[in-house]
């Protein structure tokens, strides 16, 4: 269980945003929001939003302090900039949902929660429930994290970050079996990394 636990941060490491910055067991806590809604069963891709030229500008610089293997260098300054992408164009969902993982490395997890919230109602992703999902686990919140991975398999049951994520979810209540199999599903559709990792760490057969 010690392995497991210093294993999952690795685990965790997106291809294009946000990590686990501190070490298991989750930090956070508080009431539970409520949800934002439920989702539709399937949606189709959302009109062309013109985001924001300044918007887009801190977007991608703040993304400059995210590694090519996900770790966030400097989340304080990722959230910074990406409150000047809020700020200039607060109808777009990216900074939002970027800025809830860079909040959530910071340990503002009811924050964290609360920019996943507004991502979902500006644009109710596949992405932007499995993101909430993975701050509602590091909330200590499993049952607000299972109905988010729920909602987003309606959306779209081919998003990878769904798998990779609940795989957290069941490797910390010891559903081991069930969490290699979420891996490898999300590695299937393209995300490999946390396949990879726990099969090297022998997590996963």
């Amino acid at each position: 269980m010690k392995r497991l636990l210093l294993c999952l941060p690795v685990l965790l490491l997106l291809s294009g945003c946000g990590s686990w910055s501190f070490s298991l067991p989750f930090l956070g806590g508080g009431d539970e929001p409520e949800p934002a809604g439920t989702p539709p069963e399937k949606t189709e891709p959302a009109p062309s939003y013109v985001v924001s030229p300044q918007a887009e500008a801190y977007l991608a610089e703040a993304l400059q302090y995210w590694t090519d293997s996900g770790e966030c260098t400097d989340p304080e300054k990722a959230a910074a900039l990406l409150d000047r992408a809020v700020a200039a164009d607060p109808l777009d969902p990216a900074p939002y949902l970027l800025r809830s993982l860079a909040l959530s490395d910071l340990g503002y997890m009811n924050e964290a929660f609360d920019d996943a919230t507004k991502a979902i109602r500006l644009s109710p992703t596949a992405e932007a429930y499995a993101t909430r999902g993975l701050i509602c686990l590091k909330q200590h919140h499993p049952e607000g994290a299972r109905r988010d991975f729920d909602y987003a398999m309606k959306v779209n049951p081919d998003e990878p970050l769904i798998y990779v994520y609940r795989a957290a979810g069941a490797f910390l209540e010891g559903r081991n079996s069930d969490a290699c199999t979420d891996l490898e599903r999300a590695c299937s559709l393209g995300r490999c990394h946390s396949w990879n990792t726990a099969k090297a760490e022998k997590l996963c057969r």
